[in-house]
């Protein structure tokens, strides 16, 4: 006996982005990523243009800017 259920596969898949330029960070992109230096609790995102770049960056829990 053959079994035959008709999944759906659509999900949602969400994207970190960048918090200097707010580009959504792929799989496979040297971006790096890292608690904030001054609180911990916010999880920075940086692309690898804006570290390039030394866009600043601010931490959306204490508003802590590093470059």
């Amino acid at each position: 006996m053959m079994f035959t259920e008709n999944l759906n596969m659509s999900s949602t898949i969400s994207l970190p982005t960048c918090s200097c330029c707010n580009r959504p960070i792929m799989p496979g992109d040297k971006s790096v990523k890292f608690n904030c230096p001054d609180c911990g609790v916010d999880i920075i995102w940086r692309c690898q243009n804006c570290r390039d770049a030394a866009r600043n960056y601010t931490c959306s829990s204490c508003n802590f800017t590093g470059p």
